[in-house]
């Protein structure tokens, strides 16, 4: 727990420091730097997959007895073609302040606050067989308006909805949908129990 804490007392201020650095690019009217906002974000979620799928990259980048040019290197080859400019500088950023064994919660906590300011909503769709690209097509319409849009004081931002269906034979028909925490049960099955529910408390009374 202790290491945790401190991980993020390190970890906050060089998440926040990209997020500014972001945002001062977003709220620019040119459209290029607009965009470069939302390359950084993909950036940072590749590499997060990236340090998840091969433990031993975090692990190489953490160990101070390796050099730091061959750190650097090793990033290097992590980046694609698309990674922007800002992500590259501030990662070799962190390898200079010897922050870079630090880069998964970095990364994470970065990420987190950058979704709460694009208002990015992530929505688990459970229905009992896959449905066409028409019905999916139509469903995230729905699940948009239905989440309706954020505002701010100076710009409005529309709700960005990241949607992942899934199979789930249980519910007989309709969908249960999850966003964030909260779910909304529009499923057969979840009106066949509210019902029984409902015909309970009439036998009690």
């Amino acid at each position: 727990m202790a290491n945790t804490i401190v991980g993020f007392k390190i970890a906050n201020p060089y998440s926040e420091a990209l997020l500014q650095l972001g945002l001062n690019l977003y709220l620019k009217e040119d459209r290029a730097d607009t965009q470069v906002f939302f390359q950084i974000i993909f950036d940072m979620e590749n590499l997060l997959t990236l340090l998840k799928l091969t433990p031993v990259l975090e692990k190489y980048l953490s160990n101070p007895l390796i050099p730091d040019e061959d750190k650097k290197n090793v990033l290097e080859k992590c980046l694609t073609k698309k990674t922007s400019l800002t992500t590259r500088n501030f990662l070799m950023l962190l390898v200079d302040k010897k922050r870079i064994g630090f880069i998964e919660p970095i990364i994470q906590i970065f990420l987190n606050k950058a979704y709460e300011f694009v208002c990015l909503k992530f929505v688990e769709v459970y229905s009992a067989s896959v449905l066409t690209k028409d019905q999916k097509d139509q469903l995230i319409e729905k699940l948009k308006i239905l989440l309706g849009p954020q505002f701010t004081t100076s710009k409005v931002y529309y709700s960005k909805i990241n949607v992942t269906f899934k199979i789930d034979k249980g519910i007989l028909g309709g969908f249960i949908i999850k966003v964030d925490s909260k779910i909304i049960d529009l499923s057969l099955r979840g009106e066949l129990d509210g019902l029984a529910k409902q015909l309970e408390t009439n036998l009690i009374i």
